[in-house]
């Protein structure tokens, strides 16, 4: 079973420059962020999760200690605070940065091209920084999952991670992400399998979700 999910996302210790630069660009908005300021005061992040999105290479995931929970609002929509523009210590290269909050509370951020470099962590230009909400719809598919899934199955479930795939001809929701756009998935009537596609294979897991979540996280 431990074999069925290894992955390339790395964890590490969170950087104090991440947590400098972020509370810094914060403070540059308007008061109504403060409570995103008082996330990092209160210390809740616990890791950093590089390599978290094949789709975005340049985000990093943040996981967090159970003082999160004071912060979370379910059912809150998802956001980012976009088009704010760093600079790196040489003050040669601007780079973009987001900061995405998920339900209340930062879930990550992104400097992309960062690569190498080192960023000046007061360097933050929020003059025509952007916040950016998910549709109205982007839950979608998560809401689908209350027809297949208990309610502490879905308290284990990120909503973020959840969309619809057909294959053949079966309906299956993503629920987490494995390496190389393998993933675990639910299909339509509630069996959980694990979706690989170099070779293409759907795999039925007989483990529940609770102990499939409790292997990831042992990873």
């Amino acid at each position: 079973m431990f074999r069925l999910f290894n992955r390339k996302k790395s964890k590490r210790p969170v950087q104090d420059w991440e947590l400098v630069l972020m509370y810094k660009t914060l403070e540059k908005l308007p008061t109504e962020f403060e409570y995103l300021k008082r996330q990092i005061e209160a210390d809740i992040f616990a890791s950093s999760l590089v390599g978290y999105s094949a789709s975005y290479p340049d985000y990093v995931a943040f996981s967090y200690s159970d003082e999160y929970k004071e912060f979370r609002r379910m059912g809150e929509r998802d956001y980012e605070i976009t088009n704010i523009k760093v600079r790196d210590i040489d003050g040669e290269n601007w780079f973009d940065y987001t900061i995405f909050v998920s339900e209340e509370v930062i879930s990550g951020y992104s400097v992309k091209g960062l690569a190498g470099n080192v960023v000046d962590i007061i360097s933050a230009d929020v003059s025509s920084c952007i916040i950016r909400y998910e549709t109205d719809d982007y839950r979608r598919d998560y809401q689908s999952l209350k027809d297949v899934l208990s309610n502490d199955d879905l308290k284990l479930i990120d909503p973020d991670e959840i969309y619809e795939v057909n294959l053949k001809e079966r309906v299956f929701y993503h629920i987490y992400d494995l390496e190389d756009g393998d993933f675990i998935g639910i299909e339509s009537n509630g069996q959980i399998c694990k979706i690989t596609h170099d070779p293409f294979e759907i795999t039925p897991l007989k483990e529940s979700l609770s102990e499939i979540f409790s292997i990831l996280k042992a990873i």
